[in-house]
């Protein structure tokens, strides 16, 4: 393993392990706000969980493409959350649950007030470097070195900022002046404002790559812009699951973006990497059908229910037994019919083989000539699998 690598894995593990060493003391903690429950500290735990795949994509990427950026982005966003977790979580033990018991826990609250905010620089560099970890254009360095300074600025104010480190309760910041308190929230939430133009500047610059981009970048960007969009179809379906459903352990919310949180990291490594790059139209398709597949199922179910309950004499768990049982007859017909539409508007290849295919297999029954049928077969080959060549050979 080289050096590098060595350091990207060893960023990994350290921010796993302070993510769960913080875990534990949190356990051991009071809360660390008047509102707090034990449900939400449960809940906070999986919200976390949605960042950990970053960190084991960036030392897969370190490892295979050291001199990209991206990997190391990657590692640094668990490395930074794990740091501003446990500096938290132990300053809190240090000071407040067993005061004195463990050291340097000032510094550990000192840590907690600021290291969170390159937290967000990073997440800002890695949408401004995508996909190639390099500057594209002179509007890609002003981002970031606007960035970088008002993140500065940010962590400044926080560091110096007094009152609690973390929710309403102690310990304090110890490096807190005293009387800034109404300057500095001032200061905080224009830097914020700030943080946040910066980010949307380098989001409209993302975009406006894209666009201009072509070829294998087009397709590394299409993996990131998939993984974007499948957040909202991923909350709205876990809120409607939620009202059909209910749950009682976890919020299916919290699931849904755990799920597009490390699908995220995978879909960069597999942007950056080019592993499987031009599958992308395959998954856009699935997701899609799958997608369509599942609010139909949906609507068809809750109308059957509420057709057998209100309309007819069934009591029980009748209508919703006959309703299931109807879902899985229409699930495989229904699946047949919307792979095909959605093939035929966003996998267009995919469908234009399997035409393709069918139509030479229907012509086999007519063909007689072996040379007529060797020309079809080599043409048919090319069309669908479109080769460099092609030579058939036949004993």
């Amino acid at each position: 393993m080289s050096p590098r690598a060595a350091i990207g894995w060893a960023m990994w593990f350290a921010g796993l392990a302070a993510i769960a060493v913080s875990a534990y003391l949190s356990t051991k903690n009071p809360p660390i706000s008047t509102t707090q429950t034990p449900e939400s500290a449960v809940e906070g735990a999986l919200w976390l969980s949605a960042w950990l795949g970053f960190g084991l994509v960036g030392a897969l990427l370190v490892t295979s493409r050291p001199r990209n950026r991206i990997g190391w982005i990657l590692c640094g966003i668990t490395f930074t959350l794990g740091l501003t977790l446990f500096a938290a979580a132990y300053a809190r033990y240090a000071l407040v649950t067993r005061a004195g018991a463990l050291p340097f826990g000032a510094v550990a609250a000192w840590l907690a007030t600021w290291t969170f905010v390159p937290l967000v620089l990073l997440v800002i560099s890695l949408v401004a470097l995508f996909p190639s970890g390099s500057t594209h254009s002179g509007s890609t360095r002003w981002i970031l070195r606007i960035g970088a300074l008002v993140a500065l600025v940010t962590a400044l104010a926080f560091a110096f900022r007094p009152g609690p480190v973390q929710g309403d309760t102690p310990p304090n910041n110890p490096l807190g002046i005293s009387g800034s308190k109404p300057f500095l929230d001032a200061a905080i939430q224009g830097l914020g404002t700030a943080l946040g133009a910066v980010a949307l500047a380098a989001l409209i610059d993302g975009i406006v790559r894209f666009r201009r981009s072509s070829g294998i970048e087009r397709q590394q960007f299409r993996w990131f812009i998939l993984a974007v969009a499948a957040f909202p179809v991923l909350f709205f379906g876990s809120l409607v699951f939620e009202e059909l459903v209910g749950y009682e352990t976890f919020d299916p919310v919290v699931i849904a973006f755990m799920l597009w949180g490390n699908g995220t990291a995978i879909a960069i490594g597999l942007a950056v990497t080019r592993h499987g790059l031009y599958d992308i139209d395959r998954v856009i398709s699935r997701t899609v059908s799958y997608g369509l597949l599942t609010a139909s199922l949906a609507v068809v179910y809750v109308a059957l229910v509420f057709v057998l309950r209100e309309l007819l004499p069934f009591e029980g768990q009748v209508p919703v037994a006959a309703s299931t049982l109807v879902i899985a007859a229409l699930f495989g017909p229904l699946r047949r019919r919307l792979q095909e539409w959605v093939d035929r508007r966003f996998n267009r290849s995919r469908f234009d083989a399997a035409r393709t295919i069918e139509s030479f297999s229907s012509r086999l029954t007519t063909h007689l000539d072996l040379d007529d049928l060797s020309r079809d077969l080599r043409s048919t080959a090319v069309e669908v699998m479109q080769p460099a060549s092609a030579a058939l050979w036949l004993r």
